[in-house]
């Protein structure tokens, strides 16, 4: 119970209809938003987030969806490019039932193999990925995109190719390179944002966050961690994000446990200690506040 669990690349296939992949290691994909169960009228606290293990990246074709990253909301439109990390939480809010989108799923191992001298830094890391995960296109880029996106696809139906995995992985390189082609040429991946200094305690913030709600519970660990009073922490998460530290926390808990509980192997009890809470009550009380329904309530929905 040290990790969160991660959904695998096969999961992920049996959810989606139109879908082509090799193996286990990579897959292509239209979704669509009349096949989500998650509509723009769905209540947002039941929707599941995740770790995905893998990297997901997702050309927005139509439509609109918001989403979270890592406990942080973005609305993603037509011509939205989103790039997920393995070490991303990703919590899906609302799709619109006009949405479409193109996607991408490679493993670690799929994309390892794809930079074999190892020099440098991976095609993955061309983009400034985890500071930047969505990007807004302009329709001639989208359109590009979604022309090589097919491109790859084609190369991952060659079934009977005695080389296919080095052609898909070619192929893939190659929309990397136009990937980079068109990010080096935004701000947002070249130039590092000028931030002030309660927008830099807030990104610190929640790295400190990301890495330590499982088990750190009180704003007094985070405030020391950033060398402010707790006050003046809340006071800046209240100003820039309308969210006091103890929210930010207590819904980064919630999500959490969210995962955790979705995992069929974990007690309740192993989640409640996973989270660091004294005992199962104690964490049984914490849910039912923010949730609604109580820890195994959730689990059976």
């Amino acid at each position: 119970m040290e990790n969160l669990p991660l959904i695998e690349i096969a999961e992920l296939n049996e959810s989606i209809v139109d879908c082509d992949s090799f193996q286990n290691d990579f897959s292509i994909a239209d979704v669509d938003g009349k096949d989500s169960t998650i509509c723009e009228n769905a209540n947002p606290e039941y929707s599941t987030p995740m770790r995905l293990n893998a990297l997901l990246m997702v050309l927005v074709t139509n439509g609109s969806a918001k989403i979270n990253i890592d406990y942080i909301p973005y609305t993603i439109k037509t011509n939205s490019f989103i790039t997920i990390m393995p070490t991303h939480t990703i919590q899906l809010i609302t799709v619109s039932k006009d949405f479409k989108a193109r996607i991408l799923v490679a493993s670690r191992a799929f994309l390892e193999e794809c930079n074999p001298n190892k020099k440098g830094a991976s095609m993955v890391h061309y983009m400034q990925i985890r500071k930047n995960p969505c990007s807004e296109l302009l329709p001639e880029e989208a359109r590009h995109l979604e022309d090589y996106i097919q491109y790859v696809r084609e190369k991952t139906k060659l079934r009977t190719h005695l080389f296919q995995k080095e052609v898909i992985q070619n192929a893939l390189i190659g929309f990397f390179l136009e990937l980079a082609n068109i990010f080096i040429g935004k701000k947002e991946h070249v130039t590092p944002p000028v931030l002030s200094r309660k927008e830099e305690l807030f990104e610190q913030f929640l790295q400190l966050l990301f890495e330590h709600c499982k088990e750190q519970h009180v704003v007094t660990f985070y405030a020391e961690k950033l060398f402010i009073t707790p006050q003046y922490l809340s006071l800046i998460l209240k100003e820039l994000t309308g969210k006091s530290a103890n929210k930010w926390i207590d819904d980064a808990l919630i999500i959490e446990a969210k995962m955790l509980l979705k995992a069929p192997q974990a007690t309740v009890q192993q989640v409640a200690d996973t989270l660091h809470f004294s005992d199962q009550s104690t964490f049984g009380k914490f849910f039912k506040k923010h949730m609604g329904i109580s820890p195994m309530e959730y689990r059976k929905s």
